[in-house]
């Protein structure tokens, strides 16, 4: 059985395998728990648990540390890759989108590789729009450059 649930210290070693295979093209590490906490708002830190095991993880960090931005945040959302095209992404989205509005958020933004089609499909589908393209902004572990798509979502509610 499926359930979302709030992310724990302890689910780290999981969390982090899972962004390591999103990841594994374009750099070779992950970040240690405590930078990684640090970076991340200490709310809307939710994972999927399926029969034990971490299917995807979901988390917010802030964009900036002006005031005025207080409810601008950035996502971040990693399936693992035996849980991809399941739902596990759109059902960890639509719960961290309800999070983030608990939490006074009025701007979701997220930046997508170009070839991402699934992840850029899944945004538009939680009422994310494209808001420009990134050219070349990204270098990978083999040297190749990539664009980055910009998607954002402004509640409905918030604001």
């Amino acid at each position: 059985m499926s359930k979302i649930r709030a992310m724990t210290p302890a689910d780290w070693p999981q969390v982090r395998r899972i962004y390591l295979e999103g990841i594994a093209t374009f750099q070779q590490e992950a970040p240690e728990y405590a930078q990684w906490d640090s970076s991340h708002l200490p709310a809307c830190r939710l994972v999927m648990e399926e029969a034990g095991e971490i299917a995807g993880w979901a988390a917010l960090s802030p964009t900036s540390a002006r005031p005025v931005y207080r409810g601008v945040v950035e996502v971040s959302i990693y399936i693992a890759a035996g849980h991809r095209g399941k739902g596990v992404g759109k059902a960890l989205l639509q719960e961290l989108i309800a999070c983030s509005e608990q939490q006074g958020c009025w701007t979701l933004m997220s930046s997508v590789f170009a070839e991402n089609t699934a992840s850029r499909a899944l945004h538009r589908s939680c009422g994310f729009r494209e808001v420009g393209v990134r050219e070349r902004i990204a270098i990978a572990a083999d040297g190749c450059w990539h664009d980055t798509v910009l998607f954002e979502r402004r509640s409905p509610v918030i604001g």
